[in-house]
This record gives structure tokens, C-alpha cells and sequence, in this order.
């Protein structure tokens, strides 16, 4: 764990693709093999993840909420680290949006693991189209943080400026979580719809995801 330090959270632009397309690998990759399997970090997926998160920067209905830390600069005061710490993808929905939102913006690779990947991306648009079709609302797509940095409050600085960006935009916010993550959002006022169980692969084991859905305010009605 690196050492505790001043967190900020900002919107990623183009010019963090390089930091961006590696934040994957370094959040979930020591602690969560069902992911590592599906997303190994390789030149091809470095690649993927660049053209997925340029999409969704330079969408109006995307937003890329990252968190950094200040570094020392030898010439100078602190600035702002080029390398992120921590990321949350969110998305507006139509409420006729068929699609799992920016990860349709580009086709898996060869060094995507289909037979891992594919259930987990049906498993969220069958059930954000059975629970949150008809009605706009956010999805958010990815929540990752350093694993260098965890425990040091940084996915709760990233989730609470997605539900202050939700509330004040006046819309239900739905998400796919695995079961290390549900409790952070349940704190945050997400409420379990239900739980898909993923396949099983050699090395992997058995993997959950859930479904949750927070209510502006973080209200369960």
C-alpha cells in the first residue's frame, strides 16, 4: 500500500488515455482472476482500452471521473501525478438503449477471453434492460482502484462524485458489481436487484456479480 496522500478527483481527458488504459490491470488483476482472465494486460488489450476510453471522453453522454495524487516536481511545486489512481466510467442511458454502453464502442480481441467475457456482458444488459428499460437513467461501466492504493478512501471520493453527478442530473444509476465491491455500494445507497453466477474456468473458480440500483438521493423506494 502506497502511502496516504492528498487525493483529487477530476473528468480524464484525452491527453490520460496512456494512464487510462492500464488502470484495469493495476485495480483488479492481484486480487480478482475471473477479471485478469477476461482483460489480460497485453499490447492488444492496452489498445482496446485506449479506443474505449477515447469513446467515452469524447461522448456527451459518457463521463470518466479519475482520481490522482500530487507528486513532487524536482523543479517546482506539486502537481498533479500523469498516472491515475483510481477510475469510474458512468453513462447516460436512453430509455430505449439496448447495449452495454461504451463497451459496444469497439469489438472484443483476440486476447479477450470470450467464454468468461460474453456471460458477464449479457448478464448486464439482459438484466439493466429487465430492471431499468423505459425509464433514462446512469450505467456506470467500470469502478477500479490501484490496488496500491486501496483503503485509502479513493473509491469513496470516485462513487460519491458519480452519485452527486446522478442526483443533480435527476436520474436512477444502475450497476454490475462483483461481491468485494457491493457492500462500498450499498453504503452509497445501491440496493441488490440480483445475482448472476459467471462460469466456471480452470484457475478462475466460482464468480458472482451482482445487480444494484440507487434512486436519486440514494433513496430505496
Amino acid at each position: 500500500m502506497a502511502g496516504k496522500q492528498q487525493i483529487t478527483v477530476r473528468e480524464a481527458t484525452l491527453e490520460d488515455l496512456p494512464t487510462l488504459e492500464t488502470i484495469l490491470p493495476r485495480s483488479f488483476h492481484l486480487v480478482n482472476p475471473y477479471i485478469k482472465k477476461c482483460f489480460p494486460d497485453t499490447a492488444i488489450m492496452r489498445s482496446w482500452w485506449s479506443l474505449v476510453f477515447s469513446e467515452e471522453i469524447k461522448s456527451e453522454q459518457g463521463r470518466i471521473f479519475a482520481a490522482f495524487v500530487p507528486t513532487a516536481d524536482i523543479a517546482g511545486p506539486s502537481q498533479l501525478s500523469p498516472e491515475s489512481i483510481g477510475v469510474l466510467c458512468v453513462r447516460l442511458m436512453a430509455a430505449d438503449e439496448r447495449s452495454n454502453g461504451v463497451y459496444d464502442a469497439a469489438p472484443f480481441t483476440t486476447d479477450h477471453d470470450r467464454v468468461l467475457c460474453e456471460p458477464m456482458f449479457v448478464g448486464m444488459s439482459e438484466n439493466r434492460e429487465r430492471l431499468m428499460l423505459g425509464r433514462r437513467h446512469f450505467l456506470i461501466e467500470l469502478f477500479g482502484v490501484d490496488d496500491r492504493f486501496k483503503g485509502q478512501g479513493v473509491g469513496g471520493k470516485l462513487l460519491r462524485e458519480a452519485c452527486r453527478f446522478a442526483d443533480e442530473a435527476g436520474f436512477e444509476t444502475f450497476v454490475q458489481a462483483n461481491g468485494s465491491a457491493k457492500a462500498m455500494y450499498e453504503k452509497f445507497g445501491f440496493v441488490v436487484k440480483t445475482m448472476v453466477q459467471m462460469p466456471e474456468k480452470e484457475g478462475v473458480g466460482k464468480y458472482e456479480e451482482y445487480m444494484l440500483v440507487r434512486n436519486v438521493g440514494g433513496k430505496d423506494v
